[in-house]
């Protein structure tokens, strides 16, 4: 039982004071009276309010198994993540992370449970907490004043990366709806922007975005990254020894990626939409040099990357997205694709396409046009878009380039037969053809007939006398053909500094694409970080960070990042409680 307060007034006499109780925003109101008679006769009691923090991570950051319970993908599990990846043959990898569907973790670290006893219910435990750890804790650990009028408890939503941002952006939805609070604001990291973004702009997003009080998106490739385009072809890029380790689990060649990306959506909705500029402001990204005159380029897209870029199949646009035979579970001819790319999709599909992998990727890019149509530029009435960008090189734009070999091959000394037991030599000895197709490279050589038509790819393992051979007696000729590698430059293309700024993954122009309104900020827009772009402008409700890589955006040392979104929830929260904010 509460013991009753009494106050005592000058004249002696005791009475009981009168408790008020107020909400927050009453309390933020103008008092009508402050003198000491009445401070002392009455009693303010605030009727607590709740403001939840939703963090969305970005893609591979969400712990998954199977179907079944096994682990499939924790980067947490630094041990599971090596014995499962390094290494791992592109079909074990498909094994793991396609064949048997996937699911968000539930359970976590005993340690991390320990010490925050609520973070399982909260889903904490869906996201890998060395990415995610210090964002999470920081915010749940925060000492601020505006804990006396509010509640700030922290949630993390991890989702399946491999499915559709639309899927994703639902099962936000439902998450965040089902949370009990008066407003919510929304913490994003890169694919966690576009799934936060489908959430609030697609069916049922109405509704949610008047409960969002704010959201903050972190290194968001608003618009896609060509990066991911790159990495399909020439798998993740690598420096030094622990760059070339984090590359082979991740993925450090095409046929690796493509074991992957030709079914997963979300992954697919990572490319350079319809919407994309490089950072320069032209909308193509991708140049292919003529086979005959070097100094000229043909530059994609012209109007759509979905069909002019990644529905091209490599057996006949060596550019193309496309690389049949490296298909998981199984390869697929050029036939085969070209029948399932020819294939219309509003009509009944043909037995031999039905089950092809080629037209289910199609199927799957016209998806992600879709979804990008419906996010197009969107953004909530009150968005932050922080990024890095500091000395990161970043794949902005790509060049294919070609190169005449064919006297490199006949000019080549070859001993029909072995000496001392050394072996003949082979296409991939010459200097002119380096190590390609892993790390981050790629290139391959391949016939050109006497009509100028390309023909097949040769084996690196291809004898060069017999290439010779075939190059006297047919008039065939020989070309390189490689893909411009990260931070390469292409003299009058690429070489220009700011093509290349970013965060080492996402091109400033994707990660700083949305204008969000600024009208509904308020008195509290002064307070809110701003960056000023390459010819002086002022862009409101942005700012650069930090000067972090991509995937260490929210776990720099400097907690920069930490420090940024703190001051973005405390103006929101200050301006939801004044009235400023609905």
């Amino acid at each position: 039982m509460k013991k009753m307060v009494r106050i005592k007034r000058a004249n002696d006499e005791y009475v009981s004071p009168r408790i008020h109780e107020k909400t927050p925003q009453e309390m933020f109101k103008p008092r009508v009276a402050s003198n000491c008679e009445v401070n002392r006769t009455h009693i303010f009691r605030v009727k607590r309010q709740t403001v939840a923090i939703v963090v969305v991570p970005g893609v591979m950051a969400s712990r998954l198994s199977n179907q079944g319970g096994e682990t499939v993908w924790d980067p947490d599990d630094l041990g599971f993540m090596w014995d499962t990846f390094f290494r791992c043959a592109p079909e074990k990898r498909y094994e793991f992370l396609i064949e048997n569907g996937r699911q968000v973790m539930a359970q976590g670290d005993p340690k991390i449970l320990k010490k925050y006893p609520k973070a399982q219910e909260r889903g904490w435990t869906g996201l890998a907490w060395d990415f995610f750890g210090q964002l999470l804790g920081g915010l749940h650990d925060w000492k601020t004043p505006l804990k006396v009028f509010l509640d700030l408890p922290v949630y993390a939503f991890g989702f399946d990366w491999v499915d559709s941002c639309r899927n994703s952006g639902k099962a936000l939805q439902e998450f965040i709806m089902g949370i009990k609070a008066d407003r919510v604001i929304i913490i994003s990291h890169s694919m966690g922007g576009l799934v936060t973004r489908y959430a609030l702009a697609g069916e049922g997003g109405e509704a949610l975005a008047k409960k969002v009080l704010g959201v903050v998106h972190g290194a968001q490739p608003v618009h896609g990254a060509p990066d991911a385009y790159h990495r399909a072809i020439a798998g993740t890029g690598a420096e030094g020894l622990l760059g070339r380790v984090v590359s082979e689990v991740l993925g450090p060649s095409g046929p690796h990626m493509t074991a992957i990306m030709p079914h997963a959506p979300g992954v697919l909705q990572l490319l350079p939409n319809q919407f994309y500029l490089n950072n320069r402001g032209d909308q193509a990204w991708l140049h292919i040099q003529d086979l005959d005159e070097p100094e000229l380029f043909t530059s994609y897209p012209k109007n759509n990357p979905y069909e002019e870029i990644y529905a091209k199949s490599h057996h006949k646009d060596y550019w193309g997205l496309i690389h049949g035979e490296w298909f998981q579970p199984h390869a697929e001819d050029g036939e085969t694709i070209e029948k399932a790319l020819g294939q219309d999709n509003s009509a009944e599909c043909q037995p031999e396409t039905s089950e092809s992998i080629a037209y289910r990727l199609k199927k799957r890019l016209i998806h992600a046009k879709e979804v990008h149509d419906l996010i197009g530029p969107y953004s909530h009435p009150r968005t932050i878009q922080l990024f890095s960008n500091g000395e990161h090189t970043t794949i902005t734009e790509v060049c294919w380039l070609a190169r005449d070999i064919t006297q490199h091959v006949l000019d080549a000394q070859i001993e029909r037969y072995s000496r001392d037991d050394e072996p003949l030599r082979y296409l991939k000895d010459l200097s002119c053809v380096p190590d390609f197709n892993r790390f981050g490279k790629y290139g391959e050589v391949r016939w050109r007939d006497a009509d100028g038509a390309l023909g097949d790819v040769v084996p690196g393992n291809a004898l060069l006398f017999k290439l010779q051979k075939r190059i006297r007696e047919q008039g065939l000729r020989l070309y390189l053909l490689r893909m411009t590698a990260a931070g390469e430059e292409v003299s009058g293309l690429t070489d220009d500094p700011l093509r290349h700024q970013g965060d080492g993954t996402v091109p400033l122009s994707s990660a700083t694409a949305m204008d969000p309104e600024v009208d509904d900020w308020g008195k509290h827009l002064h307070l809110l970080p701003i960056w000023f772009g390459p010819n002086g402008e002022c862009r409101l409700c942005t700012g650069q960070v930090n000067h972090e890589v991509h995937a260490s955006f929210f776990v720099d040392k400097k907690g920069d990042a930490l420090a940024a979104v703190k001051r973005v929830v405390h103006n929101l929260c200050i301006g939801w409680l004044k009235g400023e904010f609905t």
